[in-house]
């Protein structure tokens, strides 16, 4: 047996890529964990593939689940052996995460930040919401003050149950920041702490589906995002992004996964971001840690797991990387008003 016709019998009937490496580092990460989540995050393969490569090994007898672990047989062991497969192994960095930064200045406004955000709104389906610990949102900052795109800029936030604009705020640091937000919790939420705190944060409800208000078009030194994960809702929020950019020299932040998003649909983005005049300037992977949401047990992928165990809130498995974006020209892009769904696709696990 071989990772090309273990990959070729996973892709029958399936639309979703699934490449000889995706098996390769499904056996990997199951040499290194029998626990779902674990799994999951270790493998950084989209997780509607994964699935799929999962129940093609068991299909094989290479893996059993039964007890609720993800257990190699010893067929599965001989053949990761005979390939030359080893257990993933996870090297990080232990004072920062593998994120690279410290907070620095932003650490004077970190217990103040985890404070307010303590109170924020809860995750719902209803917007694809799913948002990141506080460490997260905090070195975020840090990294946007360190890229200089945050002191003396002005600063468009593009949907914030992560309270980015609220942290940014915080720190005194920027001139002016703009959020647009389409869950009224979310835009009374960070009104009333904008006018409580003094911060200089002005909140709008917005549908992102519809283009930017005039008013907000090419406005701004900086944009931050978290897209949704589906190759359509990307293009939703970068194209906001972007259009809300100054010019060559302004820069944009998004987040993207591998538990969403194969190496395919990666490459379309970055085809679509070059195309728009703009270069991703740095990626940090797995950057972005999330806080596990309630509706786990509702979510797309959820029936397909072969383990139904629930992560506790702190067991964090779904990460993101952090891009940095740089306009070089224009940006040329072209605002379009988006009709129905676009949280879904193929590949997407979470919704």
């Amino acid at each position: 047996m071989t990772l090309k016709e273990i990959a070729e019998r996973a892709r029958k009937d399936v639309k979703v890529p699934i490449a000889e490496r995706d098996v390769e580092r499904a056996i990997s990460a199951l040499l290194a964990s029998e626990d779902i989540w674990r799994v999951l995050d270790l493998s950084g393969t989209p997780v509607m593939a994964l699935v799929r490569v999962l129940s093609t090994l068991r299909e094989l007898g290479l893996l059993s689940w039964d007890g609720g672990r993800l257990v190699l047989t010893p067929a599965g062991r001989e053949l990761a052996d005979n390939l030359g497969i080893g257990p993933r192994r996870e090297l990080k960095c232990p004072h920062c995460g593998g994120r690279g930064t410290t907070l620095g200045p932003v650490e004077r406004i970190a217990g103040k930040f985890r404070e307010i955000a303590a109170d924020r709104p809860e995750a719902i389906q209803d917007y694809d919401q799913g948002y990141v610990t506080e460490e997260t949102t905090l070195h975020r900052v840090a990294f946007m003050w360190s890229r200089g795109d945050l002191y003396g800029k002005d600063l468009i936030v593009l949907g914030d149950d992560d309270l980015v604009s609220i942290a940014c705020a915080l720190t005194r640091a920027p001139r002016k920041v703009v959020v647009l937000e389409i869950d009224r919790r979310l835009v009374e939420f960070i009104g009333d702490v904008a006018e409580k705190e003094g911060l200089p944060i002005e909140v709008k409800q917005h549908d992102l589906r519809e283009p930017l208000p005039p008013e907000l078009k090419a406005r701004f030194d900086t944009f931050f995002c978290d897209p949704t994960e589906s190759l359509r809702g990307f293009k939703v929020f970068a194209e906001r992004g972007i259009a809300a950019l100054k010019g060559p020299g302004s820069a944009g932040y998004l987040g993207l996964t591998h538990c969403e998003a194969s190496y395919a649909k990666w490459r379309e983005i970055q085809r679509f971001l070059l195309e728009a005049g703009a270069v991703i300037a740095e990626l940090r992977d797995a950057f972005h840690d999330y806080v596990n949401w309630p509706y786990i047990d509702h979510m797309r992928s959820w029936p397909h797991l072969p383990v139904h165990r629930l992560p506790g809130r702190e067991e964090i498995w779904y990460r993101s990387a952090l891009i940095r974006i740089e306009v070089v020209e224009g940006p040329t892009i072209e605002e379009r008003r988006y009709e129905g769904d676009i949280f879904a696709d193929e590949e997407a696990a979470t919704t």
